[in-house]
């Protein structure tokens, strides 16, 4: 397992790094599930579209978005395909199929093509890319991770359910404007059994692991956008910009202007 994981995440940093490309994996949830939690942990980091205008659109469109991803994962079928998102996002999409059925799908994002009445469309300008997905370069290299996702699948499909699995990749989704009664009536537990389970399993506890969630949001915008600091608190999901910005000095040793100044 460690090996095929590390040849997985290996191969995303090299898409979106050498390859310059948004690269994100989704599975239906209840793959994920089933995973053991070590591999969980470094797939997650890969389960969400980090391109700033998608991390501000989630703010108040996040359901819209994952209504949108699972239609593409019951819909998606055969060859990559490119697909537009309710937000004006265009991106190339790839099946991960396995045992005759749709598992997932991974996508290219990040690429505009006709202004979306709503949205933020100073940040869907500078956010996104305006020139054309490069299909032929996505086709070929999707196919080989696509195959990987797929093993791992394969290796793990029989595995009981981890609850402790089942909540991390929903806090991953929902972390922008989670609340604990929303956990309890998600999963039908108590407040008092969600919030010692995942303390037990995790060392943190929900609020502080929903923070660190949205201070990295907020660190990708302050790096690759101008948008002002108290708007990119308000869009990774704190309504107290003192208190953001005290948390985001806590975890990264500056104020979120100095950290955007700083060479990275």
């Amino acid at each position: 397992m460690e090996k095929l994981i590390s040849d997985i995440t290996a191969y995303l940093d090299y898409i979106r790094r050498d390859c310059g490309l948004y690269i994100s994996i989704h599975f239906s949830a209840d793959v994920l599930h089933h995973l053991p939690s070590a591999a969980l942990s470094q797939l997650l980091a890969y389960n969400s579209h980090i391109n700033p205008y998608c991390i501000a659109v989630k703010k108040n469109a996040h359901s819209r978005c994952i209504a949108y991803q699972k239609k593409l994962i019951e819909e998606c079928r055969g060859e990559g395909f490119q697909s537009m998102c309710h937000a004006g996002v265009c991106e190339y999409i790839h099946p991960i199929s396995a045992e005759g059925k749709n598992i997932g799908f991974v996508a290219v994002s990040g690429y505009r093509s006709l202004p979306v009445a709503g949205i933020d469309s100073a940040l869907w300008e500078s956010a996104l890319q305006g020139t054309e997905i490069p299909v032929r370069l996505c086709s070929a290299i999707l196919p080989p991770l696509a195959r990987m996702l797929r093993e791992l699948f394969n290796r793990y499909a029989k595995e009981p359910e981890n609850e402790y699995n089942m909540l991390r990749q929903f806090l991953h989704e929902y972390h922008t404007g989670i609340t604990l009664s929303d956990l309890c009536r998600q999963f039908g537990r108590s407040k008092s059994y969600i919030s010692h389970m995942f303390r037990r399993e995790s060392g943190m506890t929900l609020r502080a692991y929903c923070n660190n969630l949205k201070l990295e949001d907020a660190r990708k915008l302050l790096l690759e956008t101008d948008l002002p600091v108290t708007e990119i608190a308000l869009d990774t999901g704190f309504n107290d910009v003192s208190y953001f910005i005290a948390l985001f000095r806590r975890k990264f040793g500056m104020s979120p202007l100095r950290y955007r100044k700083k060479e990275v």
